[in-house]
C-alpha cells in the first residue's frame, strides 16, 4: 500500500468520541494532537461512530468520517458520558453489537478507499477489533493507545481480559498515556514495551491582569463521575470552612452532578460551591488564572477505574497554580508529592483537609510548587514534543526509521 506522496503517511484516527462540532469540547487532548500533527508529512483522518445521525464532517480540516451503527434516536452509545458508564445497562449492551459490526466494516472500507497505512487505535477495547480486517488484509500498521478506561473494564471481566490481551499484543505498537496505563498493559497482556505518549495543556493560560479575589478559590474541572471523587472533597470542606473562608467552583457534567449537588447542599455548602456545569475555554482559562489552589480527589471507582493521566492538572500547573491530588492511577507522573503538587491518600478527608489548609496558610509553598510544576509540564508535556514523537511511531510503521522513543521496558 503506497501513497501517492511518498513522504505523506496516511493515518486513520480511530476513536468512540470526537468533537462534533467547532465548539465541542470533547476529548480536547486528541483534537490539539491531531492539530499538532499538521506540522508533519501526515495526511490524518478521524474515523469515529456517528451521534444521533451526524454525518461526516470536518473540525480544524481534518476529515471526520462518521459511521452510522443503530436508527438516528437511539445512536447515543457514544459522547458525552461515554460509553463505559453506559454499557451497565442492557439496552446499551445490546447497541453495541451493531457498533462493532459497522465499525469495522467502515473502517475496513475507509481504509481501502483513503490507502490508510497507519491505524491509531485509541480504547484497544473495542476499538482493536476493528483493526483485525486492515491489518491481516491489507498489511495496515496498527498503533493500539491505551488510555485506561479498557483496562478497568478487563479488570472485571475474563471474556474481555482474554480479547483485550489478545488485541494489545497484535499490535504493532502499543502506547499509553501514562506509566501507570503502561503497567496495566503489562499486566493484562505480558507487552512491557509500550510507549508512553502523555498529553499536554488545552487551556490556553489566561493573560492580563485579573481582579483580585475577595477569598481564596479551589477549583475542580472535569466529568462529574464517580472517580473523580468530588464527594470527598465536599466532606472535607467543614473542616477547611472553620478556619478559612473559601470559595469553591466544580465545573463539568456527569451522572453524579445531581447527586454531588445534593450533598453540597445537607452539608451546608450552597453558598460555597458553585456547580456551574460545562463552561467555554475562554472562562475555564480565567478560573486556572484566578484559583488559589487546584484540587483534584481522584478515586479508584467501584469498577476499578481512576486517572488514566489526568489532563487537567497539566493545565493547572501550566498556570503555576499548586494542586492537590489523590496518589493513585498515572496522577504521580504529573505530580511529584511535595515538588511540583502534594499528593494525598485517596478517600481520605481528612489528609485533603490538611494539604488544602497547609497551602491556603503558607503563599510561599504555593508559588514554590506553581514554579516547579510550571517547569514540569513545560518539558515534559509539551505538545511539540508529543507530536514528534507521535509521528516518529508513525515513520518507524512505515520506513526503515528505527523507533528511540523510550518505552515503559526501558524507562
Amino acid at each position: 500500500m503506497k501513497n501517492e506522496n511518498e513522504n505523506e503517511i496516511n493515518v486513520g484516527v480511530v476513536t468512540s468520541t470526537y468533537a462534533r462540532s467547532e465548539d465541542d469540547c470533547q476529548v480536547p487532548w486528541m483534537r490539539e494532537l491531531i492539530v499538532q500533527m499538521k506540522n508533519y508529512p501526515c495526511n490524518i483522518r478521524v474515523l469515529a461512530p456517528a451521534f444521533k445521525g451526524l454525518k461526516s464532517h470536518s473540525i480544524d480540516g481534518v476529515p471526520v468520517h462518521r459511521f452510522r451503527y443503530a436508527p438516528k434516536s437511539i445512536e447515543t452509545l457514544t459522547h458525552d458520558e461515554g460509553a463505559p458508564n453506559k454499557v451497565r445497562s442492557l439496552f446499551f449492551q445490546l447497541l453495541a453489537i451493531p457498533y462493532i459490526l459497522m465499525g469495522a466494516l467502515s473502517v475496513l472500507w475507509w481504509c481501502v478507499k483513503f490507502k490508510i497505512q497507519v491505524l491509531h487505535v485509541h480504547w484497544p477495547f473495542p476499538h482493536g477489533l476493528y483493526a483485525i480486517l486492515p491489518k491481516y488484509l491489507l498489511g495496515v500498521k496498527i498503533v493500539a493507545m491505551s488510555h485506561g478506561a479498557e483496562l478497568a473494564i478487563a479488570r472485571r471481566s475474563r471474556p474481555v481480559h482474554k480479547v483485550l490481551s489478545w488485541l494489545l499484543g497484535s499490535a504493532d505498537v502499543r502506547c499509553t498515556n501514562s506509566s501507570h496505563t503502561a503497567s496495566e498493559v503489562a499486566r493484562v497482556s505480558g507487552c512491557k514495551d509500550s510507549v508512553i505518549l502523555p498529553y499536554g495543556a488545552t487551556v490556553r493560560c489566561k493573560s492580563g491582569t485579573l481582579e483580585p479575589l475577595k477569598k481564596p478559590l479551589l477549583l475542580f474541572c472535569g466529568r462529574l463521575v464517580q472517580r473523580k471523587g468530588i464527594d470527598v472533597l465536599l466532606n472535607a470542606l467543614p473542616k477547611v470552612l472553620e478556619s478559612i473562608d473559601v470559595d469553591v467552583v466544580i465545573t463539568g457534567e456527569g451522572d453524579r452532578k445531581l447527586e454531588w449537588e445534593k450533598l453540597s447542599d445537607e452539608l451546608g455548602l450552597s453558598e460555597v460551591v458553585k456547580f456551574p456545569g460545562f463552561v467555554s475555554d475562554e472562562e475555564l482559562s480565567r478560573l486556572y488564572a484566578s484559583c488559589s489552589i487546584y484540587v483534584h480527589p481522584a478515586i479508584y471507582d467501584d469498577n476499578g477505574d481512576t486517572e488514566g493521566l489526568g489532563v487537567v492538572l497539566i493545565e493547572a500547573l501550566s498556570n503555576k497554580k499548586p494542586v492537590i491530588a489523590s496518589n493513585v492511577g498515572g496522577i504521580p507522573d504529573v505530580i511529584h508529592n511535595g515538588e511540583t503538587g502534594l499528593l494525598v491518600e485517596e478517600k481520605n478527608e481528612q489528609a485533603l483537609t490538611d494539604a488544602i489548609l497547609k497551602l491556603l496558610n503558607n503563599k510561599t509553598l504555593c508559588s514554590e510548587l506553581g514554579e516547579a510544576g510550571y517547569l514540569h509540564v513545560t518539558r515534559f508535556f509539551d505538545w511539540e514534543r508529543i507530536a514528534k514523537e507521535t509521528y516518529e511511531v508513525y515513520a518507524s510503521l512505515t520506513s526503515t526509521v528505527e523507533l528511540k522513543i523510550n518505552t515503559y521496558e526501558k524507562a
